[in-house]
């Protein structure tokens, strides 16, 4: 098979996808002669818009034999493993608390993984905590500076990834729209290092909503 024959418009910005989350890891490294962690987190979100647009052009234009694979390749590096090596970095946390980060990667492999071989996929909910929503919820928690919290996120996220909790798909048009541009504000905040608490915050309740969805969800079902 030719890949390049047989990429779509949707694997292309799976593709970026990949491109920042390697782009999120360096800054969370070094390798930019210092660790830059709300850097890090701004490629994480732009990581978080690629892998939302590549989904809605899949459905829109249909994607190719690549598709969900690179798809979920591309997630395990932007939002698997740049998020606890952040924290990881950010922190200096020691070798025997990176069993934390170590513990969320393998679990959004796990969730991946599901995710490309359960054979009753719904149209409108995931099982499980989306791999991108436990990626930007760790990720963001860093930039408060807590590393207790971050690390109880690690597990708690880890573990909500691999649950059978059911979490709603977005697939709104208008939603999308809205969530992109308030993560392109964010990191514009984020990158100028301007109101980086806030900007945070902003994010930080968006990840809250969503993980309180199946509970609000549940409670409006019994009322029916």
């Amino acid at each position: 098979m030719n890949v390049l024959r047989v990429i779509r418009l949707a694997d292309l910005f799976t593709l970026l996808n990949v491109a920042f989350g390697f782009l999120a890891l360096l800054a969370a490294g070094g390798a930019w002669g210092g660790i830059y962690p709300q850097y890090s987190v701004v490629f994480i979100l732009l990581a978080a818009m690629a892998d939302g647009l590549d989904g809605f052009l899949a459905r829109k234009f249909g994607g190719s034999p690549l598709g969900a694979n690179l798809d979920s390749l591309a997630d395990l590096i932007s939002f698997g493993a740049a998020p606890p090596f952040l924290a990881i970095t950010a922190f200096h946390l020691p070798p025997g608390l990176w069993v934390l980060g170590i513990f969320f990667l393998l679990c959004g492999a796990l969730r991946l993984a599901r995710f490309n071989v359960i054979s009753s996929k719904s149209d409108a909910f995931f099982e499980g905590l989306p791999i991108p929503a436990a990626g930007i919820a760790l990720s963001a928690s860093v930039l408060l500076g807590r590393p207790a919290l971050s690390n109880a996120l690690m597990l708690f996220l880890a573990l909500l990834m691999v649950s059978s909790i059911s979490y709603p798909k977005i697939r709104d048009l208008r939603v999308m729209a809205i969530l992109g541009s308030i993560f392109l504000v964010v990191g514009l905040f984020l990158f100028r290092q301007h109101d980086i608490l806030e900007a945070t915050l902003v994010v930080i309740i968006l990840i809250t909503l969503y993980l309180g969805s199946p509970v609000v969800i549940s409670r409006l079902r019994k009322k029916r």
